[in-house]
C-alpha cells in the first residue's frame, strides 16, 4: 500500500522501534511501550523506569522486534494494521529519519532514548461516544450503569465510573534516571478526554516546572468541546502543540456518536476558532472510521474541504477493531460496496497548507486506503452476522436510553435494519 514507510519491512531493522524510542503510562501507572500494547512491562509506581527497563518482561520484547518477531502482546497492533494503518507505522513514521537510519544498530540491552512519552493519567471526559465505553469515559457512567441494570451483558467486565492517576508521585520514579529522557520530543496526553482532566494540566506544569517544557512538542487527542484559559497559557510553554481532534461525523449524527442531542455541532465549531488563534498550535482532524459514520464521511470530508483544508489536515486512517460492532468490515457485504462507491470520490493524498507561503506544501495520506482496505478485507459471514445483528440491537437500546434515533440519520442502512 502507498502509505506503508519504507523502513516497516527492512530486514536488518527491527519491526518496531516503540520498544526503544516510546514509553506509555497508564492510569494505574502500568507502564507499556503503546497504549494498545495487551500486557504490562511493570508499574512505575512500584519501580522506577531502570528497574522497569532492565526487567525480563521489557528486555524480551526488546529482542522479540530485534529478531523481528511479533510478540503476542503486539497482536492488537498487528491486527489494526491488517485493517489499515497500525501504531508501529505511526511511530516509524512520527519519529526523526536519523533516527529511523540508526535503528539498524539497536541492541537488546541499549540505553534508553525515550523520544515519545505518553499519558493516560485517567477516564475524565464529558462526552459518552458510542464507540467509547464506561471503562474509557466518565461521561458514560449514567448510561453504563443504566445499561448494566437493564442489559447486563453489555458491560458486565467493565469498572463504570471514575479510572486513573489520584496524584503524581509516580513522576519521581519515572525521572530517576534523567539521561532516559535526554532526546524527548513528544509528550502525548490522552484520555478521557485531557484538557477536561487537572492531572492533565499539572503534569504539563510539572515538565514547565522542571525546564523541559521548552525543547518538547504536545501530541493530545481532544474532542475539542473544552478549553480553559489555564491550558491556553500553559501550551504557550511549549515547542509545539498537535491537536488531534476527534471528528466523527456532521450535524445530528455527530451529536448522536457523542452522547446526545446536548453535545452540539455549532458549539464545536466556535471551539475550533479558538485554536487556530493560537501561534503554536497545530490540528489534524481525526476520524475514527465505524460502521456508524461510515455514510457520513463524504460529508465530513466536504465540511474539511470547504472550511478547514487551508489551517488544518484529516486523518481517516483509524479504522475501528474493536468493538467488533463497530467495525466497517462486519458489515453486509451490500452496505460495504455502497459505501466503496460513496467514498470513491475521496482522495488518498492531500496536500497541506495549500495557501501558506510561508511553510513548504508537503503531501500526506487522507486515511481513504485504510477505509477501503477495511470495506474490501475478507471476513468470516458468520461474524458478519452475528456483530451485525449485535450492533442493531445495541443501537437501538442506546437510542432508547438516550431519546436519539440513529438509523433516522444513516438512510442507507434502512433495508438492513
Amino acid at each position: 500500500m502507498a502509505y506503508r514507510n519504507k523502513f516497516l519491512d527492512m530486514k536488518n531493522l527491527p519491526t518496531c522501534i516503540a520498544p526503544w524510542h516510546a514509553l506509555t503510562i497508564k492510569w494505574g501507572g502500568n507502564v507499556v511501550p503503546d497504549i494498545i500494547f495487551k500486557d504490562k512491562l511493570g508499574n512505575i509506581n512500584d519501580n522506577t523506569l531502570k528497574e522497569i527497563w532492565e526487567g525480563e518482561e521489557f528486555r524480551s520484547l526488546r529482542e522479540s522486534h530485534r529478531n523481528r518477531q511479533i510478540p503476542p502482546s503486539c497482536a492488537n497492533c498487528a491486527k489494526k494494521e491488517r485493517s489499515g494503518r497500525s501504531r508501529r507505522m505511526y511511530f516509524w513514521d512520527k519519529l526523526d529519519y536519523d533516527l529511523r537510519v540508526e535503528s539498524e544498530t539497536l541492541e537488546v540491552d541499549s540505553i534508553p532514548d525515550i523520544r515519545y512519552l505518553d499519558f493516560t493519567l485517567s477516564n475524565k471526559c464529558n462526552l459518552a461516544c458510542i464507540h467509547c465505553g464506561p471503562f474509557v469515559s466518565t461521561g458514560w457512567t449514567k448510561d453504563g450503569k443504566a445499561l448494566n441494570k437493564e442489559m447486563p451483558e453489555y458491560w458486565k467486565k467493565e469498572k463504570i465510573g471514575f479510572n486513573g492517576v489520584k496524584e503524581l508521585s509516580f513522576m519521581d520514579n519515572l525521572f530517576a534516571n534523567p539521561e532516559y529522557f535526554r532526546n524527548l520530543q513528544w509528550i502525548a496526553l490522552r484520555g478521557g478526554e485531557p484538557l477536561y482532566d487537572e492531572r492533565c494540566y499539572e503534569v504539563l506544569k510539572w515538565f514547565v516546572d522542571n525546564g523541559i517544557a521548552k525543547n518538547v512538542a504536545l501530541d493530545i487527542s481532544t474532542n475539542a468541546t473544552v478549553f480553559e484559559d489555564r491550558f491556553k497559557e500553559i501550551f504557550k510553554e511549549f515547542k509545539h502543540i498537535e491537536l488531534l481532534i476527534s471528528i466523527e461525523a456532521t450535524g445530528e449524527l455527530y451529536s448522536i456518536i457523542r452522547g446526545g442531542k446536548e453535545y452540539s455541532w455549532a458549539d464545536l465549531e466556535d471551539n475550533l476558532e479558538k485554536f487556530y488563534a493560537e501561534d503554536n498550535i497545530e490540528i489534524t482532524f481525526a476520524v475514527t472510521v465505524m460502521t456508524s459514520n461510515i455514510f457520513n464521511l463524504d460529508q465530513v470530508w466536504d465540511w474539511f474541504y470547504t472550511n478547514h483544508r487551508k489551517r488544518a489536515s484529516i486523518s481517516m486512517a483509524n479504522v475501528v477493531v474493536n468493538p467488533a460492532y463497530l467495525n466497517i468490515a462486519h458489515m453486509p457485504r451490500e452496505l460495504k460496496d455502497l459505501a466503496l462507491e460513496k467514498l470513491s470520490h475521496l482522495p488518498a493524498m492531500e496536500m497541506w497548507p495549500i495557501s501558506n507561503s510561508n511553510v513548504d506544501m508537503f503531501e500526506y495520506q487522507t486515511g481513504i486506503d485504510d477505509i477501503r482496505a477495511g470495506l474490501t478485507r475478507d471476513v468470516d459471514e458468520a461474524d458478519v452476522t452475528k456483530y451485525w445483528d449485535f450492533y442493531i440491537k445495541y443501537t437501538n437500546d442506546l437510542d432508547r436510553l438516550r431519546s436519539t434515533d440513529t438509523f433516522k440519520e444513516i438512510p442507507e442502512f434502512k433495508p438492513f435494519v
